[in-house]
């Protein structure tokens, strides 16, 4: 199924728009608590309390549902354009600023940990999890690294353009190893979410200034 075809028949009542979100709800929590093996829309009805027959008439399969879950999830990814352009011209130094564009992207992610491990554990599994979600990544990328280039002159690397890439690289592999592997894989002294990403902000203005 392509991304552009509908992956629910949206429901014009408000009642069957409140069943369709106890669906999507119950299938994410279904995804964290079982993961992909153990997802099954017989699971999603009882835990819903909507009938089998109801999500066949929003849905057409099982795949077509855990997409739609994962739409849904990730949802937070399309809200991260004015957060951290806000970053990018809050008052203050260059350094300042640098520092809260990484701050928040990193926080970001962070936060949304339980849902981004779900996919990105099963994303070499399934092909269009991975393409999905580099489309999302790279989306972010773009946010990020126009963020950042606010300060352009400021960038001390003969490239601008290459320096924010390899930025928002070590950002995001940084934040993404965390979220899949937890905070001691690479390291058993104690480093908590709030100061992994302090250290990142300080690393890539170091880095960029």
């Amino acid at each position: 199924m392509s991304q552009s075809e509908p992956l629910i028949r949206p429901p014009q009542q408000r009642r069957s728009q409140e069943s369709l979100e106890r669906v999507l709800q119950a299938g994410f929590e279904l995804l964290q608590e079982r993961g992909f093996d153990g997802f099954t829309l017989q699971e999603v009805s009882a835990r819903a309390n909507v009938s089998i027959g109801s999500i066949y008439a929003r849905v057409p399969s099982r795949e077509a549902l855990i997409k739609a879950v994962y739409e849904r999830a990730m949802l937070w990814t399309e809200e991260q354009t004015e957060p951290l352009e806000q970053a990018a011209r809050r008052p203050g130094t260059t350094r300042a600023q640098i520092e809260a564009i990484v701050t928040e992207m990193g926080t970001q992610m962070l936060a949304h940990g339980d849902v981004l491990r779900v996919f990105m554990r099963q994303a070499p599994l399934e092909p269009w999890i991975m393409e999905r979600a580099a489309e999302k990544s790279q989306d972010t990328c773009e946010v990020f690294t126009q963020a950042l280039l606010e300060h352009r002159d400021e960038i001390r690397h003969e490239d601008p353009e290459l320096a924010v890439d390899a930025a928002w690289r070590m950002v995001y592999n940084t934040t993404a190893r965390r979220i899949t592997h937890g905070p001691s894989f690479e390291s058993l002294r104690p480093m908590g979410d709030t100061q992994l990403v302090q250290e990142l902000a300080r690393m890539v203005s170091d880095y960029l200034l």
